[in-house]
């Protein structure tokens, strides 16, 4: 064996112990950014099935305790007040009634009686939208789709480990890519935290809305400001189902990954890093969308 047979045998030991050494940590860094995407996706689906109370207990019971103890009172003015509106314009009309008056107070009357049961049960009533939401969520997480995004994503697939000759070029390529890698943890861990914001914001939103169901449903006795308690319904109704629809992009999203296109890497992992900012994107969209399908504003 003469020495340069000895020395690129030399050199192809470093650089295949040093190309090895990058794509180890390459690989790493792959599987770790699916982890992190993972276990955020399968707690935030975890955590769209819960109700409000058993997400935060205590959240529940304060928010539960001023829609009974300060707006439901609130409400019974509003009541009041409609009631001697709605008396009012009785008695004005009584000359051209005759003898529909009585008829026409028995009916106020028991309007009346409907509003004040509707306002002392809202915070009840709103809850059962939201039981109605969460049973199409328990629906969406039972379909058979994967929770993990990365079972067909093998990363020797989308970057082939090189196991004959290594060049000096690889060396940096490689490198390259590891800073990619890097940078996509980077942003998967910030598409995760946000993620997990938006689920917390969906629980808040609803929390706010259920505490001052009694003022809408107030409403109910004039069929002017009965449009109030329509479009809060259907506003309730919207916000409970925006849950079902981000666990729905929970899927499609797998669905997407699961059928990306193994090509160029730097290439598939842009689609990654993009996709999951995409996710991020719908995920505050989902409220307008449920607003649009139940015509609430």
């Amino acid at each position: 064996m003469d020495f340069s047979e000895f020395a690129h045998k030399l050199g192809q030991s470093i650089l295949g112990a040093l190309y090895k050494g990058l794509y180890g940590v390459c690989e790493s860094l792959y599987d770790g950014m699916f982890s992190i995407l993972d276990a955020r996706i399968i707690e935030s689906s975890h955590m769209l099935q819960q109700t409000p109370e058993a997400w935060n207990s205590a959240a529940y019971q304060t928010v539960k305790s001023i829609a009974e103890n300060v707006f439901v009172p609130m409400a019974s003015v509003f009541i009041a007040c409609i009631l001697v509106w709605e008396l009012v314009h009785l008695l004005q009309e009584s000359n051209q009634m005759g003898g529909q008056i009585f008829e026409k107070l028995i009916v106020l009357l028991i309007t009346c009686g409907i509003c004040v049961f509707l306002c002392s049960h809202s915070f009840d009533i709103v809850m059962w939208f939201f039981e109605l939401g969460g049973k199409a969520t328990g629906e969406i997480a039972h379909t058979s789709w994967s929770e993990s995004f990365n079972r067909e994503l093998d990363f020797e697939n989308f970057l082939p480990e090189v196991r004959d000759v290594y060049e000096t070029g690889m060396i940096f390529e490689l490198m390259g890519d590891m800073i990619l890698l890097f940078i996509g943890n980077i942003a998967i861990l910030i598409c995760s935290a946000i993620m997990y914001i938006r689920v917390v914001m969906w629980f808040l939103e609803f929390l706010i809305y259920v505490s001052a169901a009694s003022i809408p449903n107030a409403t109910w006795m004039n069929r002017e400001w009965s449009q109030v308690g329509m479009n809060y319904m259907r506003k309730m109704l919207a916000v409970a189902f925006e849950g079902p629809f981000m666990l729905l992009l929970f899927a499609i999203y797998g669905g997407v990954l699961s059928g990306a296109n193994l090509g160029d890497f730097k290439q598939s992992m842009i689609m990654i890093i993009g996709c999951g900012f995409a996710l991020i994107a719908m995920m505050f969209k989902v409220g307008n969308i449920t607003a649009s399908i139940f015509n609430a504003h």
